[in-house]
């Protein structure tokens, strides 16, 4: 469990078990790390120098022998933190950059229509792909329910409406199946910025869809959150976009309104 969570903050496999080994024995030099670690010399001490640039463990040198000592796990929380910091910044430098990486792109090649993807990753990176719309809405079918049946969708699906609503302005119309569950989310629970998010509701007897279908730019995205599936496919086609769109228009029409500002 412990070495799934080092993982996790973005330690490989072999960087865990150093780790580890340095914490439960002390301060030590790389040939008894190495076989607590169940590794060679060679490759503990080179893991220990990379723990060592992160800022994971610290050493010192006596009778021309190197000791390596773990930090304290509490620093963890520091080092998770400036990873952070990190890739915020990365990010708004990859933001800013983005038009020269599309400009080399090259006009003539084929690029793929439709994308799959697998997993909790896989319906992060569909619906991620979502933020990056160019136009001012995405217009969505959603079952709330379905985000709320397990703990790490449910997570997400909070993050991204922060993220959407509150951090990059991006309005949203969405068709949602009322349910208990769904009302007390959208109207009391929402945690992004209510005032440019439009909800209307489907009753919850009429099985239309179970899953996320979001329509925005020229994109399909669909995200299948069912229990025993997590699949994500992202079409691109202008067509198939603005049939999906007029479509939604009509249901927009019949769903019933309702104000989904919180209370």
């Amino acid at each position: 469990m412990l070495k799934t969570i080092l993982q996790k903050i973005g330690l490989s496999d072999k960087d865990s078990e150093v780790y580890l080994a340095c914490l439960e024995l002390g301060t030590q030099p790389a040939s008894v790390i190495a076989r607590k670690a169940g590794l060679k010399r060679p490759t503990t001490y080179l893991i220990l120098e990379g723990l060592l640039k992160r800022g994971l463990v610290s050493e010192y040198t006596g009778s021309n022998v190197k000791y390596f000592t773990a930090v304290s796990p509490e620093y963890l929380l520091n080092f998770v933190e400036k990873q952070r910091r990190e890739l915020t910044s990365h990010q708004r430098e990859l933001e800013q950059f983005l038009p020269q990486f599309l400009s080399l792109s090259n006009p003539y090649s084929i690029n793929p229509r439709v994308r799959f993807y697998e997993g909790m990753e896989g319906i992060e990176r569909v619906m991620d792909d979502t933020l990056m719309v160019k136009k001012p809405e995405i217009l969505t079918y959603s079952s709330i329910d379905r985000w709320f049946s397990r703990e790490d969708l449910k997570q997400y699906i909070g993050q991204y409406g922060r993220r959407r609503s509150a951090d990059k302005k991006i309005a949203l119309r969405g068709i949602v199946i009322d349910t208990p569950i769904a009302r007390q989310y959208i109207e009391k629970d929402y945690p992004g910025d209510s005032a440019i998010t439009q909800t209307r509701w489907f009753p919850k007897d009429i099985s239309i869809f179970h899953n996320e279908i979001n329509i925005y730019d020229n994109k399909v995205a669909i995200c299948s959150i069912g229990k025993h599936e997590l699949l994500g496919v992202i079409i691109e086609s202008d067509e198939i976009a603005e049939s999906q769109r007029s479509i939604f228009e009509l249901v927009w029409r019949a769903a019933e309104a309702q104000d989904s500002k919180k209370k």
